[in-house]
């Protein structure tokens, strides 16, 4: 209990950014193996960034009150990146989609609109992750007791 008290707003969005990582890559996975996608190859490196990202996370959740403020800045950095780049990787796997869809509107069939529309959900999830750990590098610190 003592736990969850010594959390800040900062230390609770940097949680959200994990869940919200999390969300994001699950959609990744689904809209990539079902539907219209299945069968098609699934990048694994989006998937790897965001379990790196999410550990990441979640270790600053825990025990950012312990590191010195630069390495949380830099660990929350890196976790950007990551996060940046496996929503780039996860847009260009999906460019065909969109060109299919938006761009050659003659008969396509309603489950690569399914996909695609599932695709945005993610990408959009990812985004909402990203502003969240920028929300979070704002932060003089992420736990109550912090010096």
């Amino acid at each position: 209990m003592n736990f969850i008290k010594k959390q800040t707003v900062f230390g609770w969005v940097t949680l959200a950014a994990a869940v919200l990582g999390l969300i994001a890559m699950i959609i990744y996975i689904v809209s990539g193996t079902t539907g219209y996608m299945a069968g098609q190859p699934l990048s694994a490196l989006p998937i790897v960034f965001t379990i790196i990202s999410i550990l990441g996370l979640g270790a600053l959740f825990a025990v950012a009150d312990k590191l010195d403020k630069r390495i949380v800045g830099a660990l929350l950095f890196v976790i950007d990146v990551l996060l940046a780049v496996a929503l780039c990787l996860f847009i260009v796997d999906r460019v065909q989609l969109f060109a299919d869809v938006y761009f050659i509107p003659v008969n396509y069939p309603p489950s690569e609109v399914a996909a695609l529309n599932t695709s945005i959900v993610g990408m959009v999830f990812y985004i909402i992750a990203i502003v969240a750990v920028i929300v979070t590098g704002f932060a003089k610190q992420l736990h109550k007791n912090a010096d």
